[in-house]
């Protein structure tokens, strides 16, 4: 039954039963140990993992390489390493399965040094060893590694599964490379892996953030079935390109296959609209996404719209907005109407904004340089010479010669940065 439960991913049904086992005084084998640790692993249950663990020391149950393995996983995939190491190192044999989660979970800790040392140790290797390195490669911004040990596991006689290739396929991405990206999905179309929905969405994506966004649409025309995240993903790669209309467009056509979006699908469409400069679809989609679908905005939704607003120049519905919202306004809230009133040259309005950003975050370089030029540009030299001196007091010190063109040309180049972003990497020399 513990079995059936595992099987069918209904682990905390599993970890009922046992506890209702236990409860009846039945004794539980290896077997069944290692069946419920399994259990633990997937969940990430570590208090219950390491009940049981304790259990077997106290009851002097033999814990075999089977019993050993199990708990190596499930204290990797809890990011206890210490104990995963404990335990690896007293194994007198060091089988596969308990290899590959260390290399998963040093991996998974940013660790990567670590993990590809057992890993070039490992005397043999599956598959799953293969993509838990190459994995943590992509996932730890490695993505030329990924790539490279990509190919070594293809010489090696090994054949890339699923979630090895999902990994390859978020390498490029991270990469930018399209030359990469169009040899990746060769790679998938040889293999004839194109008929995986989960892969042709990761390649959707992968061309959008490679500047290639008429491969991304080709592919997307070309899946017979499509879900919530085809269509998110596609929206997503118009918007990263600044076409605005064809993301609406788009969405519409999703509509119309009844296909409902989510939370991530009206951020994307909010983003796409607020580069595009859409204020009444922006508007719309806003108001649609609480009222027709329920979805309740996040942080990200509100930014989306502030900084829609404010590059229309229509502050004061900004704030309106932020005053309106459920949530309390964030630092990013307040630095995207913050460089929007500067962009527009209202200078009171962004007084008032810069002082909302120091009161969350007094050490915020970007704001207090702003609220010094604010002061000094209206006048208010006493003003300015204060906050001067609290920047000088924290070690901040003012760039010269940055204008609000010289930001936004310094932070051209497609990323999803927000108004703000943009002030904080010439003011602030990195986005927060």
């Amino acid at each position: 039954m513990l079995d059936s439960y595992c099987q069918t991913q209904n682990y905390k049904a599993a970890l009922l039963l046992f506890a209702e086992m236990k409860r009846s005084g039945v004794v539980p084998d290896q077997l069944i140990l290692a069946t419920v640790l399994s259990a633990c692993r997937h969940i990430r249950h570590l208090r219950t993992g390491k009940a049981i663990h304790s259990y077997m020391l106290v009851s002097h149950i033999l814990i075999n390489a089977h019993l050993s393995s199990a708990l190596i996983n499930l204290y990797a995939s809890c990011a206890k390493m210490d104990m995963a190491e404990k335990l690896y190192n007293g194994m007198l044999r060091k089988d596969l399965v308990s290899s590959t989660a260390m290399v998963s979970g040093y991996a998974k800790n940013r660790k990567v040094e670590v993990a590809r040392s057992i890993f070039d140790g490992m005397p043999e290797k599956d598959v799953v060893s293969w993509s838990a390195m190459i994995s943590g490669y992509a996932e730890n911004n490695q993505p030329s590694e990924a790539l490279s040990l990509f190919s070594h596991m293809q010489e090696h006689g090994v054949r890339p599964d699923e979630v090895t290739v999902l990994s390859a396929i978020s390498a490029c991405a991270n990469l930018g490379s399209l030359d990469k990206a169009i040899w990746i999905h060769s790679f998938t179309e040889n293999n004839g892996l194109t008929k995986i929905l989960c892969i042709c969405n990761a390649l959707i994506d992968m061309f959008a953030k490679c500047g290639g966004i008429t491969r991304a649409l080709s592919i997307f025309n070309e899946m017979p079935h499509k879900n919530v995240i085809t269509w998110t993903s596609m929206i997503a790669a118009f918007a990263m390109h600044g076409d605005g209309k064809s993301a609406l467009v788009l969405f519409e056509q999703m509509k119309k296959e009844d296909v409902e979006p989510n939370k991530v699908t009206f951020l994307n469409l909010l983003y796409a609209c607020s580069h595009a400069g859409l204020v009444h679809e922006g508007r719309s989609l806003f108001r649609s996404m609480v009222q027709e679908y329920r979805i309740e905005p996040d942080i990200e939704h509100y930014g989306c719209m502030v900084d829609l607003l404010g590059r229309a120049k229509l502050l004061q519905e900004a704030v309106d907005l932020i005053e309106s919202m459920h949530l309390g306004p964030n630092v990013a809230i307040w630095g995207s109407l913050l460089a929007a009133c500067w962009m527009h040259d209202d200078l009171k309005l962004g007084a008032f904004t810069a002082k909302k950003v120091l009161e969350l975050d007094p050490n915020h370089d970007g704001a207090s340089v702003l609220l010094s030029n604010i002061y000094a540009k209206s006048g208010s030299w006493n003003d300015a010479e204060e906050v001067r001196g609290v920047m000088k007091l924290h070690g901040i010190s003012k760039e010269t010669g940055s204008s609000w063109m010289e930001l936004n040309e310094f932070a051209a180049g497609g990323e999803k940065h927000s108004e703000s972003d943009k002030i904080l990497l010439k003011l602030d020399g990195k986005l927060r």
